[in-house]
């Protein structure tokens, strides 16, 4: 609204009163609005502090539930959002302080001191309006010969000169009203904006800084569904096998049905017993699990009772010092007897054969235990969490032998292995298998960014690994690994190599420049075909550091040798039985159907071979069991020629799956984890799920799904063979 002139004042027309009144109507709205203003952005900060206070008692959820978790990557996930979530709350309290301080309070300021006076203005303007016109009304009345002519003139003109006075202070305060309206009001109003500006900017800062750990954390967490989506298939697997059996023996779950075993003194037995308990008036029995660990036998409660001594915890008995019997006197059936020094334990078992067998388990601990007093004693679990994650790791996965878990601590124990192979971190735990090293989790995450053509990653703690994998990564390590990625490091990179406090832009800048533009690799002087060649060999050699120098170089993984029958160095060492050798091809990405001049695969060599290891391995990596060589025959045929009985049972299974099953995946989960259960343990006992009979032996549940599907078995390979013939 224009602003008012002063001058009309001396005129006091009509039009100048209606300006007036157009700008006294303004100033009343611009009044009522300051009001709502204020009282919204009052309440606006109410709500704004609960919800604040809300989010912060979210954060401090996330931190208490994280330190409660044993996994660390779930630990520190959370640990890291609870702290985001309260930098943020941090931001927003002082969103809410800045805008009391730069809005809320200058508004109520500007309408106590510059609104609100305007009206006491207002009054004085309009009495002065008023006596000036009874001033002139009275000296107008007046007769030209009235004695008081000259007093009411002298009135009149100290009314007018209050009236102006008063006039021309109220028309210059509208103005100024209308003034501030435009400059005073709009500062207050973009301080406002920009408090929230800031707010919302530094919200989005501190958020963006994790979204590259975000990506990270989706990464695992998609491994970790994998890892259970197979743990279920093999839970769903082992369900059908045993409902299958259930159908066709219902007698194995008979307490009575007698079931003949090769061994019945299993020095780490386990299962239920019932154990008698001494009673003041009667004596009564409870059940209990008893397991054999160390030299010791090791009783825990099923659900232990709280309001009970003896029902807590567990007992531990020293078998070195125990002897065991047979006994009859009591009323009940297949009872013997724990003597140790203290007392005498009184044991029932189901039958006379789970009897037998816990007296023959428990004499020959003791036996062993006073042969080895070395053993190491029985020790709950450390609640450290880190330790816990890799003792549960180590102990829990079945897939891994004693063997493995011990070479799985080597791995890390190897020189350089205690430190990331890119900025130095203590304590690394991820792995890139392909590469031979091992890496932190910020590194990690971007190792998984670039793919598995450049680098895959696994946890050395969380993630199941075989054997071969753990001997390749054994052959190599850190110092290896940086011998080679950076052994020719630019003077002028120098200053951009990363530690552990690097940012996330400078680790993804080196580890680009180092594993995939290779750029400290020193060149090779070899030319292409001389430099695929010495690859080829150094892999036949089984020199692992010279094969990664080569590839790193740039030498091809399936070079086809042309003074060797155009094998690849994956053929070669597979006709050579190489396990470890053929993982470190395949952690390379070598491509696992190439043709010799012959047409043989890397499968049909392992087939003539009877390596059922390596069938299964390549059938893993999807090598194709239907590719014939230049006399069109597959790999099951050449294994039924060289009579490899081994390797033509699992070529056989995986075959019978695939046309069972509709699903690719599904037959691959299926014909594997069934054929490794059957061949990872050639020349030692078959595993069964346990000797007590209330469970279903493993062998002879395979034996009977493998005989009702058609499936020929151990005594049966002879009459596959002669049929294929």
């Amino acid at each position: 609204m224009p602003a008012l002139d002063i001058r009309g004042c001396l005129d006091d027309s009509p039009t100048f009163r209606k300006r007036i009144q157009s700008h006294e109507e303004s100033i009343n709205n611009f009044e009522l609005s300051l009001k709502t203003l204020i009282k919204l952005t009052r309440s606006q900060v109410d709500l704004s502090s609960t919800y604040s206070q809300q989010q912060c008692e979210l954060a401090r959820e996330f931190m208490s539930f994280a330190h409660a978790q044993d996994d660390p990557i779930v630990a520190q996930a959370l640990e890291k959002f609870g702290k985001s979530i309260t930098e943020v709350e941090k931001s927003r309290n002082m969103l809410n302080t800045h805008v009391v301080d730069t809005f809320i309070t200058p508004l109520d300021l500007f309408v106590k001191n510059t609104v609100a006076p305007i009206k006491e203005l207002r009054k004085k303007f309009e009495k002065s309006s008023d006596e000036v016109d009874s001033a002139l009304s009275r000296y107008m009345s007046k007769k030209p010969r009235d004695p008081t002519l000259q007093e009411s003139a002298k009135e009149l003109a100290d009314a007018r000169k209050l009236f102006y006075k008063s006039y021309m202070e109220y028309v210059s305060k509208l103005n100024d009203i209308e003034a501030k309206k435009k400059v005073d009001y709009m500062e207050n109003v973009l301080a406002y904006m920009y408090t929230e500006s800031a707010f919302h900017h530094q919200g989005y800062e501190i958020l963006k800084d994790l979204e590259p750990y975000m990506r990270d954390l989706t990464g695992l967490l998609h491994d970790s569904r994998q890892r259970y989506e197979e743990d279920e298939q093999e839970g769903l697997l082992y369900q059908k096998i045993v409902e299958e059996v259930a159908k066709n023996a219902a007698e194995e779950y008979n307490p009575m049905q007698t079931v003949k075993s090769e061994s019945t003194a299993n020095p780490h037995k386990s299962g239920y017993l019932f154990e008698r308990k001494h009673g003041r008036v009667y004596q009564s029995w409870s059940r209990k699990y008893y397991s054999i660990f160390d030299g010791e036998l090791i009783c825990t409660t099923r659900n232990p009772k709280t309001s009970s001594k003896d029902e807590d915890g567990s007992n531990t008995y020293n078998l070195r010092v125990c002897s065991v019997k047979l006994t009859d006197a009591y009323d009940r059936r297949f009872c013997f007897e724990l003597i140790s020094p203290n007392r005498i334990l009184v044991l029932q078992a189901e039958n006379e054969q789970d009897m037998n067998e816990w007296v023959s388990s428990i004499r020959t601990a003791s036996q062993q235990a006073l042969n080895s007093d070395n053993t190491p004693r029985y020790t709950q679990q450390s609640p450290n969490l880190r330790k816990a994650a890799i003792e549960a790791s180590s102990n829990a996965k079945n897939e891994v032998g004693d063997d493995n878990r011990e070479s799985l601590k080597k791995l890390r124990m190897i020189p350089g292995n205690d430190r990331c192979a890119d900025c130095g971190v203590k304590d690394p735990e991820w792995a890139c298998t392909n590469l031979g090293i091992i890496v932190c989790i910020e590194c990690s995450g971007i190792h998984r960014s670039l793919g598995v053509h450049v680098s895959k990653v696994r946890s050395v703690i969380l993630d199941k690994w075989e054997s071969d994998t753990v001997q390749v990564m054994l052959c190599l390590g850190n110092n290896i690994g940086n011998s080679i990625y950076e052994e020719s490091v630019p003077i002028d990179m120098e200053s951009f190599r990363i530690n552990p406090d690097s940012t996330r832009g400078d680790r993804d800048l080196w580890i680009i420049e180092k594993y995939v533009k290779r750029s400290f690799v020193k060149p090779s002087e070899l030319d292409q075909e001389n430099l695929d060649k010495a690859f080829w060999n150094a892999v036949v050699a089984q020199d692992f550091e010279t094969s990664l120098r080569r590839l790193a170089q740039g030498a091809h993984v399936d070079y086809k040798n042309p003074d060797d029958g155009l094998k690849t160095a994956l053929h070669k060492v597979v006709q050579e039985n190489h396990q470890v050798v053929v993982e470190f091809l395949l952690q390379r990405l070598s491509d696992i159907n190439q043709q010799d001049e012959n047409g043989w695969t890397a499968l049909h060599y392992a087939a003539s071979n009877n390596n059922v290891r390596l069938v299964l391995a390549l059938l893993k990596r999807h090598a194709k069991p239907d590719i014939q060589d230049a006399s069109n025959r597959t790999a099951l045929d050449i294994a039924v020629d060289c009579q490899s009985v081994q390797a033509v049972t699992a070529l056989r299974l995986f075959a019978f799956d695939k046309q069972h099953n509709s699903s690719p995946s599904s037959s691959l989960d299926f014909g594997f984890r069934e054929a490794m259960s059957s061949f990872k343990h050639l020349h030692s006992e078959r595993p069964s799920l346990g000797t007590s009979h209330s469970a279903v032996d493993l062998s002879q549940t395979e034996l009977m799904v493998e005989k009702s599907d058609g499936i020929l078995h151990d005594d049966q390979n002879s009459k596959l063979l002669s049929a294929e013939k």
